[in-house]
């Protein structure tokens, strides 16, 4: 397998600058994921490293060798697509096989590689069928099992659950993890679906607007975004925001004037804020509690029933609406008041310009640890 580099790698269409300057370290064997909204650039940037998108500047290696002006069959890649793009009128062993044919391996190599890749992906009673006779997600499986015999050095994935239904996701998800945990290989996805992200990355790359906002581990991420802009893009349901004002600076924290007047102490290094300066105030729906002693009070507009919890939508007043996840047991109605309480602990501070403000151990963002749940002065 082998590691990518990517150096200063820019790409433009013309006068329009889509990569602005990407500097990423992709190791021997990591599963990294690219997430960002539509039009971030992750799948130009996935392209780029395949070989179907020229780079317009910048240096990319794969394996130490520098491969800007190599074909895509010479870089050592394999990749899945969005579509599965499966010969109609070959069954699923030809599929798999076309590739290995035209490298011209022997019959026996051909055969070897693709009984096994079919035994780890557990489609061996299906290689006398034709793509027609196949479930989305033994298709997937197929066009996985056609990167899988290539040997490749990198395995390259462009959305390949997106057209596949929700329990076919979370089972095709489980088979691409455990692919990558048997061989070890070097695996680069794409998704716009951050749970497919935090559950098979040791690494994610989010992507805004052609560039890299953060790299990180996903529990990295989730707890400790570097700007608004991570921390509103990770995480189901989304982070809650809400614009205050410092009210006060201590060397370990920042005291914040909540939208109902009352204040928060947040836990965080005071770096660069001045009381009277607006931050926005950011704390996830699972850090929020309903509580008779909470500062923040609103009304319930509505609740989403899961089962193991419920979803409620607040509206704390101008504006603002609170995403609360509670037990599945509390029972809520549409229309009542109630009274939120903050696990300051878990709150985050973010400056006038986006970027978060560092804990007290100097990460961004709060540590994680036990919720403190205590009311605000």
């Amino acid at each position: 397998m082998a590691d990518v580099i990517l150096k200063n790698v820019q790409k433009s269409f013309g006068r329009i600058k889509v990569i602005h300057g990407v500097d990423l370290d992709i190791r021997d064997g990591e599963f990294v994921v690219f997430v960002g909204p539509s039009g971030c650039g992750k799948s130009t940037l996935l392209r780029l490293i395949a070989g179907l998108e020229d780079i317009t500047a910048g240096d990319l290696f794969i394996g130490g060798e520098r491969v800007n002006d190599l074909v895509p069959a010479k870089r050592g890649i394999a990749m899945v697509f969005q579509s599965y793009a499966l010969y109609p009128h070959m069954n699923v062993y030809d599929n798999m096989a076309f590739g290995l044919e035209l490298a011209k391996s022997s019959k026996a190599q051909i055969d070897a590689k693709v009984r096994e890749a079919a035994r780890m992906l557990q489609i061996e009673a299906l290689l006398e069928r034709k793509p027609r006779q196949l479930s989305g997600g033994q298709r997937q499986r197929v066009a996985i099992g056609r990167a899988i015999v290539r040997d490749p050095k990198v395995f390259l994935f462009d959305e390949p659950l997106s057209n596949l239904d929700a329990a076919l996701r979370v089972q095709t998800r489980i088979e691409i993890a455990k692919l990558h945990h048997d061989t070890r290989a070097t695996m680069i996805y794409v998704t716009h679906d951050q749970v497919e992200a935090m559950t098979l990355a040791d690494r994610i790359v989010v992507l805004n607007a052609g560039r890299i906002e953060q790299v990180g581990t996903p529990l990295e991420l989730y707890h400790h975004p570097a700007n608004l802009f991570v921390a509103g893009f990770i995480g189901s349901p989304q982070m809650n925001f809400m614009e205050c004002q410092v009210a006060g600076v201590g060397p370990s924290e920042v005291l914040v004037s909540l939208p109902s007047g009352r204040t928060l102490a947040v836990p965080v290094a005071p770096e660069g804020v001045k009381p009277g300066e607006p931050v926005t105030l950011g704390v996830r729906p699972d850090h929020v509690r309903v509580s008779p002693r909470g500062p923040l009070s609103g009304r319930v507009e509505l609740v989403e029933e899961l089962g193991e919890s419920h979803l409620l939508y607040v509206d704390v007043g101008q504006g603002r609406r609170l995403t609360v996840r509670e037990p599945g047991d509390a029972r809520h109605d549409v229309g009542t008041t109630v009274n939120l309480d903050l696990a300051r602990e878990f709150c985050h501070l973010f400056d006038r310009s986006g970027g978060a403000l560092p804990s007290r151990d100097g990460s961004t963002g709060p540590a994680p640890s036990s919720p403190d749940l205590t009311s605000a002065a």
